[in-house]
């Protein structure tokens, strides 16, 4: 089923751009700050939470707390993407990220998983 236009909320989302290495005085640290591009603000469905026929959807063992569902099949979700729901992209980190995205000939549901960014993604050493 297509998506209704008047239960779309405004999201933003981004990409990941890479990782770039951490440097300590200039000296190696092991760890890599993770790079986003610019965020998107777009409309699209937004779940309220999970529940069953969610969990149907991208099988039972998936951890995931909500879903957006949009009609934009050009754009390239992956699970390497970003998304403000509950927060604004220009003063605040992400909120959730991509889990899971599962695509149809009419739309696109993305399972996302709630995160609790500190504005810095590091990928730690070791």
């Amino acid at each position: 089923m297509r998506t209704v236009q008047r239960n779309k909320r405004r999201v933003a989302y981004a990409f990941y751009e890479g990782a770039t290495e951490v440097l300590d005085n200039g000296e190696h640290t092991g760890e890599y700050r993770i790079t986003y591009t610019a965020p998107v603000e777009a409309l699209m469905n937004v779940s309220g939470g999970r529940g069953y026929a969610d969990v149907a959807l991208f099988g039972l063992n998936s951890s995931y707390s909500r879903t957006a569902v949009t009609e934009d099949l050009k754009t390239d979700f992956n699970t390497e993407t970003v998304f403000w729901i509950d927060k604004d992209p220009a003063t605040e980190p992400h909120d959730y990220r991509v889990v899971a995205v599962a695509r149809t000939i009419n739309q696109v549901v993305i399972a996302l998983a709630e995160v609790h960014s500190s504005g810095e993604d590091v990928i730690p050493s070791g």
